[in-house]
Formats: structure tokens, sequence, C-alpha cells
């Protein structure tokens, strides 16, 4: 007889030894003991994280065929375009990926690592195009408001007469992360990057614009100057201020007033002309140098008249006839004077705030001593002059916090349900399989406690005629049937006598299962 007949065999005159508490008490354990295993394994099911999502359909089927490859499981979500693994797997996955699937589609210089045979100088010409279009995709995408991006360059065949010759043209096409958005002075950056890549392309031939038709370069580049960009880059300057001024006097604010019951606007007025202004200054004169030239003269002279060069010269002067004697003195003085002069020139940086305007409304009404103390504060804090036309104004107004208090509730309950929620993931698994416990402990206790006073009612007649017919059973039985009787009412005679250590017992066995 086949051994897994003779098995079964001894199992099933087993069972039909056994009483019907017995078999009770067997399938009860074993129910249980099946639905403790199901329990734990949905408890411990892993937890499933997003390894990719917003794939195309070509990425998704790459990614999943190599998830079967390595006997990995996932899931599909957001109709195929997201996938969903292990969250202990999910980082060495894409790792994993990075290395071996080209994700982006974008091709680069990688691509002439390969030789390929028999390629012509188009073919090659053709080929550095594709991968310096795909180089710059993969560098604009680095910029932290760019999700994804695509650049097409247009190069025109050379010609033999210059007046044929066209102009390259480049054009990026952006998608931007969410709430994200690119300043004049990032798009310009883009244009500079992409024109200075590529030979002989200028900026003004390159076209950048997002997923949603905006031409983000118009205007952004002139041929007679920046003139475009500066405005853009001087509004943006305004408004940048203007949010620094009202942020910083409304944190002050709500500090004293307690968040969210305060509100301040800024608008600022500046000056963004480049003033140059030259100055001279002179300065007391200073003598340089000077020269003294003294002459003098004495005796007899006989002159008809005096000597007409000598009339030039200072001093004095003598003439007449005769004979006699003469004397005179010259003392000439010249003196050089230097004039000093300073020259002072000052540039005036764009960008002189002119005048400021603050408008701060407070949560409730406001006493003339409250509002004039909020006015003083916020005007010396944002360096309010009242000479140069600043103005300043508060005003005390209830808000309408209504949908503010509903938005609070519905996080607060969120949050509570959150929390209720990981308690609950915490503890269901140890609770589950604490009940389990306790109902098989009761189901075998209920059976060990079982009332056997009916034999104790059991007259003697009728429990002579009981042993006999039981010793009759037993006669017929063979040795190992005898003996596993009488093991089982040993058991039987354990169980009745100590059902506390029995439950202990099984539950031991539980807990090694």
């Amino acid at each position: 007889m086949d051994v897994r007949a003779q098995i079964l065999e001894q199992i099933n005159n087993l069972w039909q030894k056994l009483s019907k508490w017995q078999r009770a008490s067997i399938l009860i354990i074993v129910v249980l003991f099946i639905i403790m295993i199901i329990a734990i394994l949905l408890f411990n099911k892993p937890q499933m994280e997003i390894l990719y999502s917003g794939l195309s359909p070509e990425n998704a089927s790459a990614i999943t065929a190599k998830l079967k490859e390595e006997n990995v499981p996932y899931q599909l979500t957001d109709e195929g375009t997201t996938i969903l693994v292990s969250a202990k797997d999910k980082y060495q996955l894409r790792l994993d990926m990075a290395s071996e699937i080209n994700l982006s589609g974008v091709v680069g210089f990688e691509s002439f690592n390969e030789t390929r045979f028999g390629e012509t100088d188009t073919d090659k010409q053709v080929r550095f195009l594709v991968a310096l279009q795909g180089e710059l995709t993969r560098t604009i995408e680095h910029l932290d408001a760019v999700e994804t991006a695509k650049v097409h360059i247009a190069l025109p065949q050379p010609s033999l007469f210059i007046r044929d010759e066209k102009e390259a043209t480049a054009s990026v096409l952006l998608r931007l992360k969410p709430y994200a958005s690119l300043t004049p002075g990032q798009v310009k950056s883009i244009m500079s990057f992409v024109s200075h890549s590529v030979e002989g392309l200028k900026p003004e031939n390159v076209t950048v614009m997002d997923v949603n038709g905006n031409l983000l370069s118009e205007n952004l580049v002139e041929s007679t100057g920046d003139t475009a960009y500066i405005s853009a880059n001087q509004l943006a300057l305004k408004q940048e201020y203007e949010k620094k001024f009202a942020q910083s006097i409304q944190t002050m604010l709500e500090e004293m007033r307690g968040a969210g019951k305060a509100i301040v606007r800024a608008s600022i007025s500046m000056d963004f002309d480049r003033v140059e202004t030259h100055s001279e200054k002179y300065m007391e004169p200073v003598v340089r140098s000077e020269q003294i030239r003294e002459e003098s003269s004495s005796g007899n002279s006989q002159t008809v008249g005096g000597n007409p060069a000598d009339e030039n010269m200072a001093g004095p002067s003598y003439g007449g006839t005769g004979s006699g004697s003469s004397e005179y003195e010259l003392t000439e003085t010249t003196t050089n004077y230097e004039v000093g002069k300073t020259i002072e020139t000052k540039i005036a940086a764009p960008g002189k705030i002119t005048n400021i305007s603050l408008a701060v409304i407070i949560n409730g009404e406001l006493i003339p001593e409250e509002e004039s103390k909020i006015k003083d504060a916020v005007a010396k804090a944002a360096g309010i002059n009242t000479e140069r036309g600043d103005q300043i104004t508060v005003v005390g107004i209830p808000f309408n916090n209504e949908d503010t208090t509903k938005l609070e509730e519905a996080l607060a309950k969120r949050e509570s349900y959150l929390q209720r929620m990981e308690i609950i993931k915490m503890l269901r698994a140890p609770l589950i399989i604490l009940l389990l416990i306790g109902i098989t402990f009761f189901v075998v206790r209920r059976i060990a406690n079982r009332d056997y006073s009916s034999y104790a009612e059991t007259g003697p007649q009728e429990v002579a005629a009981i042993n006999n017919d039981e010793l009759g059973v037993e006669l017929d039985l063979t040795p190992e049937a005898l003996e596993k009787k009488n093991l089982q009412k040993q058991i039987d005679n354990i169980v009745r006598k100590n059902p506390e250590e029995v439950a202990k017992v099984i539950k031991t066995w539980l807990a090694e299962e």
C-alpha cells in the first residue's frame, strides 16, 4: 500500500477514535491558527511607495519589464503612469533603473561612444546635432524651476555666397514645476547659454516658451539695448522690496497681536536713474617759487642824459650834464603761485527709495492709544521719513475668519484621524493575536471544565455495565490501538485536572508557530 494512503488511513482511524469534543477542539484550534496566519500575512504586507510617476507608456513598459525580470513585486496606478514598489526597495531600484534605462529619452554625446561603420559625414553631422540638443536639454533641466525641457536647433546649410547665408536659430520648450516661474534674468541666461553653445547662434535668435504657449523671451533682447530687460528687472526689484518690507512689518505685528491678526501692504517708489555728479573746488593759492634780483652802483658819472634802457627799469633814474658822483639800487622780486583744485565725481547707483507708503490692518477695533503706538512702532521699523512724503495708515477692522476657522477645524480633524489610524495600525496585529489566543484559551477551558456530574449520578449497576462494555471494546482492540486509547485517557485526565497548564502549553505552541 502506498505510504501516503497508509498515513491518511492512520489519521482517519485516529480521528474516528476521538470524541466529539476532542474533534471540535482540534477544529477550532486549526481554524484559529489559520486565521492568525492570514492576519499576520495581511498586516505584514509591505508598504508600497511611488517608484516613478508621470511616466510615458514607453518608459512605464521598460520599467515594468525590468521589474518582472528581477521578480520585484509592483503595482500600477494612475492609468499606468505611476509605479509603486516596496518602500525598502525603492531607492535601490531607482539607482538600478537610472543605470540601465534612459527614462528621459534624451540622447547626448554618449552616442559617439560606439563606432558606426559606413556612416557618412552627413550622418555624423545629424548625430552631432541630436547629441548637442540632448546635452542642452539635460543642462537646462537642472534649473530648479524647470521640470522638463526640449531644445531644437536649426543650422543653415553653408552657402558659397555671403548674401545667401542664413543665421542659425534655436527654440527651447519648457515645462515648469507647479507654482514655479522664471524671472526675465533667468530666461535671458537660458538664451545666452544656448547661443554660446552653438556656433554662429545669436541670443536674439533663441526663442523660449513654456508648454502653455507663453513666449518668455519676447522683447528681452533688442538690437538697441536691453531696455525691456532692464524694465522687467526693475519691476521685479521693486516687488521684492515691497514684499520684504511688508513681511518684516507683519512679522513684528503678529508677534504683538498674534498670528494671522495683522495684514501689511507696502508701496515703494524707487528712482532707477543713474546720476553722475562732477564738482571742482579751488583752494587757497600756494607759493610755488620766488625769485629776487638786486642791483646796486656808485661812482663818478658824466652823462648828458639817461640811458633809454634804464627808463624801463624800476628804481631811480638820473639825468643831466656835468660831472659828479652817482649811485643807485635795484631790487626785483618774481613770485609764482600754485592754485589747488579738487575734482570730485559722484555716481548715484540706481534703486534709491524715494517714497514709502504703508497700510496696516489689525484684526479688531483699536482705541486711539493703541493705534498711535502701533503707528509709531511701524514708522520706526520701516524708517518712515515724513519729509520726503512717506505715509503710513493703521486701521482696526474685524477680520472674516469663517473660512480660516473651518480650514483649521478640518486640518485638526484630519490630523487627529491620521494619528488614530497610525495607532490602530501599530496595535492591530498584536491585538488580533491576543484576541485569537484569548478565544483559544476560552474554548479549551470550557471544554476542559465540562460538567461530568452525570457520571456521578450513575448507579453501581450502570457503572458496571459501562465498564463491562468498555472492557469488551478494549478486548477487541489491537495492542497499538489499546495503547493509543490509554494515552488518550491520560491526556483527558490531565486536561480535566490541570486546564490552566494545558492552556499555557497551547499558548506556547501558538507563539512558536
